[in-house]
């Protein structure tokens, strides 16, 4: 069996709307190094992430503590909104319920499906059991609403925290379990 536990960032600095370069708040940093105690025991051999500053912050305690590095992927970055958004929740809802909006110089969800999926099949033909993919909630949640059929929806993506935790399990290439799994920091 194959295990990917997918990362969501920890609490990003929202001060800073440089969206490459937003950091973790210090209660965000607190909850990055918490995540050690959920994986120190997860035998895993391989973490890969985008290479935004939040997420890096988000799983390196757990690397250094694993002894792995962070092999990061551009193409696992957020998607590309086009310019700052005030009312977020809205343009957010507007793309869930349209896969192919997007506002200028933005990506739609297809697109970022389109650019995530070659890295996620390569991330999953690897020969390790047991990975981590730290990455950013709508990035991610593309990705799940395509892993599940549809099933991940705009609803579960409402609930998706600051860092949280997601697990698939393949057998044979064939996804058998995807889950949210409750961490408490």
């Amino acid at each position: 069996m194959k295990t990917i536990y997918f990362v969501r960032h920890s609490i990003r600095d929202f001060t800073n709307k440089n969206n490459q370069e937003a950091p973790l708040t210090l209660d965000g940093s607190k909850h990055a190094e918490a995540l050690i105690s959920f994986f120190k025991d997860k035998t895993i051999e391989k973490i890969y992430a985008s290479p935004y500053v939040r997420t890096l912050q988000t799983i390196q305690p757990t690397a250094d503590f694993l002894n792995l590095e962070i092999a990061t992927h551009s193409d696992l970055r957020e998607r590309a909104v086009g310019k700052w958004v005030d009312d977020f929740p809205s343009f957010a809802k507007k793309q869930w319920q349209d896969f192919d909006y997007h506002l200028p110089n933005g990506e739609s969800f297809n697109q970022v499906k389109n650019r995530l999926l070659p890295v996620y099949y390569d991330i999953l033909n690897q020969p390790v059991k047991n990975c981590i993919i730290c990455g950013h909630g709508t990035a991610l949640a593309i990705l799940f609403h395509h892993l599940t059929q549809g099933q991940f929806t705009y609803q579960e993506f409402e609930k998706m925290q600051m860092p949280d935790i997601f697990k698939a399990e393949y057998e044979q290439h064939a996804l058998v379990h995807f889950m949210h799994l409750n961490i408490k920091n």
